[in-house]
């Protein structure tokens, strides 16, 4: 009777020995598959941008060679380089000595021949006594010599050279006693009312690129933060050199800005609402084909990386718009993304809402 007892005993214990192993062994082959730590994100709408950046050059409206319109000496500069003048103030005075004694010359000739017109068409017309001849005679000299006394009073005035506009004296091109002739550059008188940035815009941006658009301005010689304005002018040509064409904006007031300056220009080129956009790093290239992974469940409701082909849209710097491939509330596996398989385990240590970008 003992022995039968110690025999199942025995039996039993082997069968539970048994029975202990199997399961030990497989909760070893489930230590022992291979998963991979992960973060999600919640794929959401967001609105897509891209841009495009160009460098112009800091211009003005005005910006002018003022030439000498009369002959003369050069006898008094009014102002010096980098004064800032009104429009009407006179910079510079040329000697007008001559043209006054010829003003007074020609002021004594057309009394004279105003006198002996005036006359010979009275007796002309009234009595008629003396030619018609004479009296045309008369009237073609007192005009010549009325021309010639207006004439001399233009350039009389014009011996004192003006600012057209309100500026700034660039630069001085002739000194004090030097003889100057019409047409020779005497001053460079800059604009300081109207800084605008000039700038050239690649042609395929034509259809993009509209009157009244934001830009982001910037320059790398000044620290200040990003001024943001607006196009005001778009050309209506494409220059066959460079394939660009001409857009500008206008710079608020400011003494520090300076001519020919160069200056970056953001422009919005593209905007699309409502999209899936994600960044490219997530997505790989397998098979000439474009795929992404999220996370999802096996049949046995562990979690694991599902491969999703996917539709690229419009890219801009690392966004890249989905268009096919993705839904809204998708979990989006982005850190440990590069080391999945289709179908590999995983565990997830954080899920957030993709941002918008």
């Amino acid at each position: 009777m003992k022995v039968q007892n110690y025999l199942t005993i025995l039996i039993a214990g082997t069968v539970l020995l048994g029975c202990g192993g199997e399961a030990q062994e497989a909760e070893t082959q489930e230590e022992l598959v291979k998963t991979v730590n992960i973060t999600t994100k919640t794929v959401a709408p967001s609105t897509f941008a891209s841009y495009v950046r160009v460098v112009g050059n800091v211009e003005t409206s005005n910006d002018i060679m003022i030439s000498a319109e009369v002959n003369g000496r050069v006898i008094d500069y009014r102002v010096e380089e980098g004064a800032q003048v009104k429009k009407g103030q006179t910079i510079v005075k040329i000697d007008d000595s001559k043209l006054k004694q010829e003003k007074a010359r020609l002021e004594a000739m057309t009394s004279q021949t105003k006198e002996q017109y005036e006359r010979l068409k009275k007796v002309y017309e009234e009595d008629g006594i003396g030619s018609e001849l004479d009296y045309l005679n008369a009237k073609y000299a007192y005009e010549q010599s009325n021309s010639a006394l207006e004439s001399i009073k233009i350039d009389l005035e014009n011996t004192s050279i003006k600012a057209p506009f309100n500026g700034e004296v660039e630069a001085i091109m002739v000194e004090e006693g030097e003889m100057v002739s019409p047409g020779m550059q005497v001053i460079r008188l800059i604009g300081s009312d109207a800084y605008k940035i000039v700038a050239g815009v690649p042609a395929r941006y034509s259809d993009a690129v509209q009157i009244g658009d934001k830009v982001d301005v910037w320059f790398d010689t000044q620290v200040r933060d990003t001024l943001n304005s607006a196009i005001n002018y778009v050309g209506g040509s494409i220059n066959p050199q460079n394939r660009t064409f001409r857009i500008e904006t206008r710079l608020p007031k400011n003494k520090t800005y300076k001519v020919d300056m160069i200056a970056n220009m953001k422009l919005k080129t593209v905007e699309q609402s409502n999209v899936l956009v994600i960044s490219e790093e997530f997505v790989y290239s397998k098979d000439n084909r474009y795929v992404v992974y999220v996370l999802s469940e096996n049949e046995e409701g562990k979690a694991v990386a599902n491969e999703r082909e996917v539709k690229l849209g419009l890219s801009y710097q690392t966004n890249v718009i989905i268009e096919e491939g993705l839904a809204e509330g998708d979990k989006l596996i982005t850190l440990g993304s590069a080391f999945l398989d289709d179908g590999m385990r995983v565990t997830v240590k954080d899920d957030k809402k993709l941002a918008a970008n």
